[in-house]
């Protein structure tokens, strides 16, 4: 495998400000001066002994970059005058023909390991597998520039979310196996994995309340196991029963694994309920009833009769939170649901205002642990530095929500765009 790995914050415990001239490459140093985290060298040497090939990318300068990784890494490295640089990565690549033949041929069996946006983002571009390891902890730097900020980075979309070294070999080594539970259901695997976008645990009604996506719908430029051709069969009249099979098993995976680790019980499985408006009708609901789980499963979410208006209407936060709390309610139910541990099943985490609304209803129910389950959250947009024919704008890689296939779009004013409407599809 060809791994490229960042090494500010990634191999180096270097955010502080005071190692920014040495990075700059107006003062000079010894690489024994350089911190490193604990375990980077071994783990640069595990990966070489493995026979991955590593190579080094940093935007720092190279009279900063060189002692380094040749003091402690003994790898290759190459410069970037700033990240995301694609066309200077795919140069890199270009230049080797067995790497380029490999990249042309499965992308898969490359990856970018970093701790920023904008490793993420340059991995995005190039279509590979993407890492983001967050070493640092809070109080740990004082420059910022995104690196530590778990959510921002998460909301990129990366193909794998970790907090250390041992993790990454496991990833490495077993690619498929690591991937969101929807992603590898998509492909046949079994994994129970998801990613944590919220977790807060309320110790005055001693409940813990969790939100886990299973999937990313990727936004532009992204690897080949993101699902937004999947996702969007979700709103299709002519969706397929297997890929509704695909999204439950998925849930179903996900819920098996939860069970094996978690020393609490479940007592209720749950979804937000479709309006009577949806369309396609029931289009959660038929996803719901076809996951299989011990859970004790129950509706317990309902719209307001004859509702037809749509929560996508609403166009910031605050009003998606309005509209959910006047419309949305926990219907009538035989049994109590005090310190009832529940999980709820939701389409996709866009805002967050579903599940933060969904969480205060159950609360004042006085229910116990709260996990709430979207099957996919967006990814924020990566472009993909196509330039359209035309008009020169920047070409937008779109879904057809019907057949799920993909197309470059210069996208037109009434589609929210700019462009003139030029239209490129993608094999």
């Amino acid at each position: 495998m060809i791994v490229f790995v960042d090494l500010d914050g990634t191999l180096t415990h270097t955010a502080d400000v005071k190692y920014k001239e040495f990075k700059d490459g107006v003062r000079d140093f010894n690489p024994t001066q350089i911190p490193l985290f604990h375990g980077s060298v071994d783990f640069i040497s595990t990966l070489k002994n493995q026979g991955h090939r590593v190579i080094i990318l940093s935007d720092s300068h190279p009279k900063y970059v060189r002692p380094i990784v040749e003091y402690y890494f003994n790898v290759e490295y190459l410069y970037l005058a700033d990240k995301p640089n694609t066309a200077k990565t795919l140069s890199f690549i270009q230049s080797d023909v067995n790497l380029d033949n490999l990249y042309k041929t499965n992308k898969e069996d490359f990856m970018i390991i970093g701790d920023s946006v904008l490793d993420i983002q340059l991995g995005r571009k190039l279509k590979i597998l993407t890492s983001y390891i967050q070493l640092y902890t809070e109080g740990d730097f004082s420059e910022t520039d995104g690196i530590g900020d778990y959510r921002s980075i998460i909301k990129y979309g990366p193909t794998f979310i970790t907090k250390s070294y041992q993790e990454l070999l496991n990833i490495i080594s077993n690619r498929q196996g690591n991937l969101l539970s929807i992603e590898a259901a998509s492909i046949g695997r079994i994994t129970c994995k998801s990613v944590k976008f919220w977790d807060y645990r309320d110790m005055e009604h001693q409940r813990i309340v969790a939100f886990r996506c299973l999937a990313r719908q990727e936004n532009g430029s992204c690897d080949k196991f993101s699902k937004a051709d999947l996702y969007y069969q979700i709103d299709n009249p002519q969706r397929k029963n297997e890929d509704l099979a695909i999204m439950a098993k998925g849930v179903e995976n996900y819920l098996q694994g939860l069970q094996q680790i978690n020393s609490y019980k479940w007592d209720y499985f749950t979804y937000v309920s479709d309006k009577s408006s949806t369309t396609p009708p029931n289009k959660l609901k038929e996803i719901f009833d076809l996951i299989s789980t011990s859970i004790p499963k129950v509706k317990l979410f309902e719209w307001d009769e004859n509702m037809t208006s749509s929560l996508r209407n609403e166009k910031d936060y605050q009003a998606r939170q309005s509209f959910i709390r006047s419309h949305l309610h926990i219907k009538n139910f035989d049994v109590s649901l005090e310190r009832k541990n529940i999980i709820v099943l939701d389409d996709q985490l866009t805002t967050g205002a579903t599940a933060f609304e969904i969480r205060k209803k159950l609360e004042e129910q006085n229910v116990g642990n709260i996990l709430i389950v979207t099957l996919f959250y967006m990814s924020l947009l990566v472009l993909d530095d196509i330039i359209c024919p035309r008009c020169g704008k920047p070409l937008v890689i779109k879904t057809n929500r019907r057949k799920g296939s993909k197309f470059y779009s210069c996208q037109p004013p009434q589609f929210g765009g700019d462009g003139c409407g030029y239209i490129e599809n993608i094999d």
